[in-house]
């Protein structure tokens, strides 16, 4: 009897030191599993923490760009990127922020849930269960001034757009004050070379009012000079830079000049009576055209 009652309580021994075994080795593992869901949570929230300062940084080389005077810092973080591109990485940088942090967010409150269910069961971890909570709640804080940091970015990147859409119509409001300058430019440059020349005989000119005569006796010794009203239609129009030579109507005549051009500025020199044949050749066209627009030959 005596050996029968010594097994049976080494037994019940046995079996108390077994349960006692188990029950340590559960409690290993769940604080094991509190502690890895403690640094999981952590380095996901010192991870947003991070995108937090690395997405200030990109919006400090966005608005020095725009600004036109970016550090050497920024410029080599930015090296490659045009200022579209950056702020475009900005834009979605934000948005993957957000998400970023609501996803830290929904981690804690599911960590929660299964620390709690791991630990409920036993009144030896209500400790660990209460450090962790301690944790969520620090945690917690950090991701509300992450989302701070959210909003506050998103009116920044809200800021620059309106900045660069700012930029963009007065971009484009100079460039049609440009267009219409050049074409005012070009309008008037066509003008100031817009000149005029006749050839024609002392009759002929005289009829159209182009030459007045003065002077001279039975038809000898008259001179002639440029009308008073000359009219643009009775000329045939050049352009001054760009028409150097006029050709006479007959190579075999001579004409006078008898506009108030100065043959100075001629390639070739009247002869000794003042008369010009074959052509009239422009060496200096400004200095030339300087004293007036019409230009008059008369056939001699």
């Amino acid at each position: 009897m005596r050996t029968i009652a010594t097994l049976m309580l080494v037994g019940v021994v046995a079996t108390a030191c077994d349960r006692s075994g188990d029950e340590l080795e559960q409690r290993v593992l769940e604080l094991q599993t509190v502690s890895a869901q403690k640094d999981s949570l952590i380095e996901e929230v010192m991870a947003t923490t991070q995108f937090v300062g690395d997405l200030s940084a990109d919006l400090a080389a966005v608005r020095a760009l725009n600004a036109g005077r970016p550090t050497a810092t920024q410029a080599a973080d930015v090296e490659g990127m045009t200022p579209a591109e950056l702020r475009a990485t900005v834009r979605e940088r934000v948005r993957e922020l957000a998400t970023r942090v609501d996803q830290s967010e929904a981690q804690l409150a599911q960590s929660r849930a299964r620390v709690q269910t791991l630990t409920s069961s036993n009144a030896d971890m209500q400790g660990q269960l209460a450090a962790f909570d301690s944790t969520i709640s620090s945690l917690q804080v950090v991701i509300e001034s992450q989302r701070a940091e959210v909003a506050a970015l998103s009116e920044q990147v809200l800021g620059l757009q309106l900045a660069n859409a700012d930029l963009a119509q007065q971009g484009d409001l100079l460039t049609a004050e440009k267009q219409q300058l050049t074409s005012t430019v070009d309008v008037m440059t066509v003008e100031s070379n817009r000149v005029y020349y006749v050839i024609g005989t002392a009759d002929e000119l005289r009829e159209q009012g182009i030459v007045e005569k003065h002077g001279g006796f039975l038809g000898m010794g008259a001179t002639f000079t440029p009308g008073r009203t000359l009219q643009t239609s009775d000329f045939i129009e050049l352009d001054r830079m760009r028409d150097s030579v006029i050709a006479f109507p007959n190579p075999e005549k001579a004409y006078q000049l008898v506009s108030t051009q100065d043959t100075r500025y001629l390639a070739t020199q009247p002869d000794k009576d003042n008369k010009i044949r074959a052509a009239l050749k422009i060496a200096a066209p400004e200095m030339f055209w300087g004293t007036s627009r019409f230009l008059i030959l008369v056939e001699r």
